[in-house]
């Protein structure tokens, strides 16, 4: 697996032998060498005073399947007509001119240690449905096989891989640490799972390790330990057989599983199995995150942060279109209700829950070298109980992707701050709009992997990792 952040020893002032030879496998994986030094010298640049490139070792992406209603969380509108600006009032947070809704009390609290953008903006195809939109905003492409109204379908291994399956792709964990992990609950709509959350064409290696058991129970992770009949002396046995075998007859190598070392790498390994164990933790962190599966899930999060993984996808535990009901689990599709439904369901966890992960990595010294991200498909339509392409009952609010917020903090990102600006009913981008890909565009400018960066995929066409866009670097 390549690694464009290596530090191998040089011959002058080129590339090195190994390097070299490294460039010279690079049909592999589709790239050239202009960009292999162009990586390179972008990883260079990161280690200069004030550089971005790369500043991040983590990701943590909340992803709010269902899809937050902008104006009453992010973007308050108080001057706006009632029928627009809602029930909540504005709250000012620690941040000098940055104001919530006031269902985000714990988390105006920690506002100096994240930004909002508040311009972002997506045209999923076909109608403004759930399906195109996270395809849209988890894979950075626009959807290829999606029906004529942008509802999902199947995942397959055509598909374009995930956000977090690219970024252990080109920045992969280290040995005896899991790359990439999803938590909480998978990605759906409809009777469809799975939507864009796996590798895709990258191949199964690159697929999530998924947890979707409640956490707020012992979690049973077998698959990261040893079977009982096997010893690690054993395992050593058999990792030494191989490396015969392939000594002899190097072709042999393609004919093992190709993820056996790193399969052998992670059972030895204690880190990644510990992280699992929630039970470890202080009685007064689980309860400031939160006993709910969202709750758990998060400070999972951060455990295996500190473990070394290097992406986890925390995913809302309903599924992106079920109905919002009561309790701490239901969705944000709120088409009916959504003031009740926010104010004393949804919001208090995500307040709870949110606010404690952004303090808990500042405190522990992580939040710089981790970024998060708190985002939805799309955001949720300024006018009440009126349908733009969806039925709409009293008090809901339609899907919009016009315009919308997103939250993201650490690993380069400067906090307190506020990135572009809606217009007077948050309707749309009034200053600085982003598209959801410039948002995976910084999230990879900050893993230290270029995103304009080819590879080539199963029919050996070119792919960006990005379909468009590119980092948002007011933000940082």
């Amino acid at each position: 697996m390549l690694s464009i952040l290596t530090r191998p020893g040089r011959l002058c002032d080129g590339p090195s032998r190994r390097e070299l030879l490294t460039v010279g496998t690079l049909g592999l994986v589709g790239l050239a060498l202009p960009d292999y030094l162009r990586g390179k010298a972008r990883a260079a640049e990161s280690r200069a005073p004030g550089g971005t490139f790369g500043r991040a070792e983590s990701v943590i992406v909340l992803y709010m399947q269902g899809s937050p209603s902008h104006i009453d969380l992010w973007d308050p509108k108080p001057a706006a007509p009632a029928e627009i600006r809602g029930e909540f009032q504005p709250i000012a947070t620690r941040a000098p001119g940055m104001f919530l809704g006031e269902v985000l009390p714990r988390l105006a609290m920690e506002a100096d240690k994240f930004a909002l953008v508040r311009s972002t903006h997506v045209n999923p195809k076909g109608l403004p449905n759930h399906g195109s939109a996270i395809y849209m905003l988890l894979t950075g492409h626009d959807s290829s096989n999606f029906t004529a109204t942008g509802l999902a379908v199947p995942p397959t291994r055509e598909d374009l891989p995930s956000i977090g399956a690219t970024a252990i792709r080109f920045r992969p964990a280290q040995a005896g640490r899991l790359g990439y992990v999803a938590l909480c609950a998978p990605v759906g709509e409809g009777v469809v799972t799975g939507l864009a959350q796996g590798a895709g064409l990258l191949g199964g290696g690159h697929d999530p390790f998924t947890m979707y058991d409640d956490p707020t129970k012992p979690l049973r992770v077998d698959g990261l330990a040893l079977p009982s009949d096997v010893t690690s002396v054993r395992l050593q046995g058999r990792r030494e057989l191989r490396a015969k075998i392939v000594a002899e007859r190097p072709m042999a190598d393609a004919n093992f599983d190709p993820y056996f070392e790193k399969a052998a790498s992670l059972v030895e390994s204690t880190k990644a199995l510990a992280a699992f164990r929630l039970e470890d933790e202080p009685q007064g962190i689980r309860e400031r995150y939160g006993l709910t599966r969202f709750g758990q899930s998060c400070l999972l999060a951060r455990r295996l942060v500190e473990a070394g993984t290097r992406f986890v996808q925390v995913n809302w535990p309903a599924r992106a279109d079920q109905e919002p009901g009561p309790g701490p689990d239901g969705s944000w599709d709120t088409h009916r209700n959504n003031f009740p439904i926010l104010r004393d369901h949804r919001a208090p966890v995500f307040d709870l829950t949110m606010s404690a992960l952004v303090s808990d990595l500042a405190q522990r010294g992580l939040l710089e070298s981790t970024l998060v991200v708190a985002i939805g498909e799309f955001g949720r339509s300024p006018r009440i109980g009126a349908a733009t392409t969806n039925n709409v009952g009293p008090g809901g609010r339609d899907h919009w992707p016009h315009c919308y917020s997103f939250l993201i903090a650490g690993g380069g990102v400067r906090g307190g701050q506020v990135y572009g600006e809606s217009d007077k009913h948050g309707a749309y981008p009034k200053q600085d709009p982003v598209h959801p890909w410039d948002m995976i565009a910084t999230l990879y400018h900050l893993l230290g992997i270029p995103a304009d960066m080819e590879y080539r995929d199963t029919l050996d066409r070119p792919r960006r990792l990005v379909q468009q866009g590119s980092p948002i670097l007011g933000l940082l």
